[in-house]
């Protein structure tokens, strides 16, 4: 096990099913998977005896309410992934905050808990889309998990801080001692000397770099006193599901990988759930 007791790292779990970087007007054309992904991450982490936060895009929870009963039982926290897992930036303040409620109140409804969490779809949380966490504010939610410090072609707040931080909407790149909402920014591995920071921990790169880096970088960040922000998503561990011309070749690259390399992270490091974190966070 991870020598440092002391940092317990962060574990996510985005619940969307495999289509759904789709269209949502095309989703009842596919073959829904998720109930069957999930339940095998439930299982590995019922092993593991470690507790995760589960984003859960509202349209999931509203088809399969018994698959948020179920990890909900299991002691996991819920938070929102949004209802249609629509990114932010194609989205006006008004129809965010519609689908925002929409799926808040499906989960809250099921669960009988309040909802604290979010997460949106593509990180979509940027520095032109920064209006959302007011919205996520108003709204009575207590942390967002969307900004990825890096640049990609799809989302990125490079300038962003490293490790989990209080946010405001007048200026998302810095931590605002006035401001009681957390942001928990992905983790990221900051390249010494060019500064150049590299995106390490969940979806397509955990899978894409070898294991042996994830755990060098995830440690590196515990030995500069921060949790390492882990995110994976169900339709990772489905090496079965279908191959469609509309998902990009990274959506299916290295499948087969995910379930060892999650493994390994569970019995390599102490994870726990953002809410969780954030009830110790001061101990």
């Amino acid at each position: 096990m991870f020598q440092d007791k002391q940092i317990t790292n962060i574990l996510t779990i985005d619940v969307e099913d495999w289509y759904m970087d789709t269209d949502i007007s095309m989703w009842d054309s596919y073959e829904d998977r998720v109930i069957e992904s999930t339940r095998k991450i439930l299982k590995i982490l019922d092993e593991a005896n470690t507790k995760a936060t589960f984003f859960v895009v509202g349209y999931v929870a509203e088809h399969f309410p018994e698959l948020i009963e179920d990890i909900k039982d299991r002691g996991h926290e819920i938070g929102t992934h949004g209802y249609s897992h629509t990114s932010i930036r194609k989205q006006k303040p008004s129809e965010f905050e519609e689908d925002l409620l929409k799926s808040i109140k499906i989960l809250e409804d099921i669960t009988k808990e309040k909802v604290e969490g979010h997460r949106a779809c593509q990180f979509s949380i940027v520095e032109e889309t920064s209006w959302a966490i007011g919205i996520l504010k108003k709204n009575g939610l207590k942390y967002d998990s969307s900004i990825f410090p890096v640049k990609t072609h799809l989302y990125g707040v490079p300038d962003a801080p490293l490790y989990p931080y209080c946010i405001s909407s007048s200026n998302i790149k810095i931590d605002d001692p006035e401001e009681d909402f957390f942001e928990f920014p992905l983790s990221v591995y900051r390249i010494p000397v060019v500064h150049k920071n590299i995106p390490i921990a969940g979806g397509f790169y955990l899978r894409f770099f070898p294991y042996r880096f994830t755990k060098h970088a995830i440690t590196r960040i515990n030995k500069r006193g921060h949790p390492a922000i882990v995110y994976v998503h169900p339709w990772e561990f489905d090496t079965e599901q279908p191959r469609i011309k509309e998902l990009k070749w990274y959506h299916y690259y290295n499948l087969s990988t995910t379930e060892k390399k999650f493994m390994r992270l569970l019995e390599d490091f102490e994870l726990m759930s953002v809410r969780r974190w954030l009830e110790h966070k001061d101990e």
